[in-house]
């Protein structure tokens, strides 16, 4: 995004399914406040909400469609009725539906979203949110608003309004699936009976949301490049998550470097020998990031492979984060499974990776960053399930290649 087209404090802040967006806006609007800011100069737009709203009114009146007086009477849905545009679209797929014979009894908002015979409502009211969307940016826009601030959840809004700071939160699969099956607020219907069904459902909606917007608009939401910031919130504080996206909106606003990704330094699996880690060093930047904070622009180097994240560069920048119970870090991936790592001449991420052969090396850095931990039972292993196993299984084949040279 272009920073130097900004004139307000606009943040638009879309994620994967069950990330935590609300109750991220929630705590930014907090963190906003600490700040200074007034809570009526802090203006939040929920996408989702408004869709809600749509979908609602468009239910209660397709049960009583055969007053068409009730239509013009509509408050919900008035912006598509008086739109010549829509109108005839719109009442055409209402009487689709009430043809349907779907039964409204118990009806949700899940349904409305994956239903094939509300898709061409989706449509409509997904074009008129969009616009309205634009729209509030053109306005808002118009003049400068140095004490106001808009957040907006949505998931097009980074796209709807070039100008806004633009947030991605994203989290684990598994991270996500125990919040959704242990999430006591849902309805009955809406709960899970597994984990491993709430695992599956989650990952449906995420890949229907992932198809959807790419056959609509053309977007691709997993692709990087249309964020100014991504946040893993898998093992991350929500104050801090909150903390780390006003301070990088500052930083982007002032020209200033920041890292774009940002996650847990319990996700970063090590790769340097513990004994060769300097204590000197770190003390040294225990002292600074006590008295000076992390700084936004210290970017951890990783590879991932097969879904996990590596420590390339800055392991003693991870360890002193740990041990001080931070909870979110910038860091980049330079190179993924098969891509050679830079400075690295001839390896590739997955051949870097596997020099680690030994789980003691992993149960050295555990012990010395529980500390750090409230709940003091840090494991790699629980956060990248099977990871110990892969690395006894090169072990063993490393001692076996050892025997058989000796025997030969």
């Amino acid at each position: 995004m272009n920073n130097e087209k900004i004139k307000n404090k606009i943040i638009a802040i879309s994620g994967q399914p069950v990330t935590g967006k609300s109750t991220t806006i929630k705590a930014l609007k907090g963190n906003l406040t600490k700040n200074g800011y007034k809570e009526e100069n802090i203006h939040i737009t929920s996408t989702g909400e408004e869709f809600r709203k749509y979908i609602n009114s468009i239910i209660e009146l397709i049960k009583n469609l055969d007053n068409m007086e009730n239509i013009e009477k509509a408050k919900e849905i008035e912006s598509i009725v008086k739109d010549p545009t829509l109108k005839e679209e719109f009442l055409k797929e209402l009487v689709k539906i009430k043809k349907s014979g779907i039964d409204y009894s118990n009806f949700t908002i899940e349904q409305a979203n994956n239903l094939k015979e509300f898709a061409g409502i989706r449509k409509i009211i997904d074009e008129k949110i969009d616009d309205n969307i634009k729209k509030m940016g053109m306005e808002i826009n118009k003049q400068e608003h140095p004490d106001e601030v808009w957040i907006f959840d949505s998931r097009l809004a980074f796209n709807n309004i070039p100008e806004a700071f633009s947030v991605r939160l994203t989290t684990t699969p598994e991270i996500a699936a125990n919040r959704l099956f242990n999430d006591q607020t849902r309805n009955d219907s809406d709960k899970y009976e597994t984990v491993d069904k709430a695992l599956k459902a989650r990952e449906a909606r995420r890949e229907g949301e992932q198809r959807r917007y790419k056959d609509r608009y053309g977007i691709d939401l997993e692709n990087e490049e249309n964020y100014d910031l991504i946040i893993d919130t898998s093992y991350s504080d929500i104050q801090e998550i909150a903390e780390t996206i006003n301070t990088c909106l500052n930083r982007y606003m002032e020209n200033k470097p920041f890292g774009k990704t940002w996650a847990s330094p319990k996700m970063f699996i090590p790769l340097q020998n513990f004994r060769d880690v300097s204590f000197d060093r770190i003390n040294e930047l225990h002292t600074s990031m006590k008295e000076e904070g992390y700084r936004p622009n210290s970017i951890i180097d990783t590879v991932e492979v097969d879904g996990r994240q590596y420590i390339i560069e800055g392991h003693h920048r991870s360890i002193v984060s740990a041990i001080m119970g931070k909870t979110l870090i910038p860091y980049e991936t330079i190179a993924k499974d098969d891509e050679e790592v830079p400075y690295y001449s001839g390896a590739n991420a997955r051949q870097r990776v596997n020099t680690l052969k030994s789980v003691t090396l992993l149960y050295d850095y555990e012990d010395f960053l529980r500390s750090g931990y409230k709940e003091n039972d840090f494991e790699y292993d629980k956060i990248y399930p099977g990871l110990y196993e892969e690395i006894k299984q090169r072990e063993q084949k490393k001692k076996n290649e050892q025997k058989n040279d000796i025997e030969h």
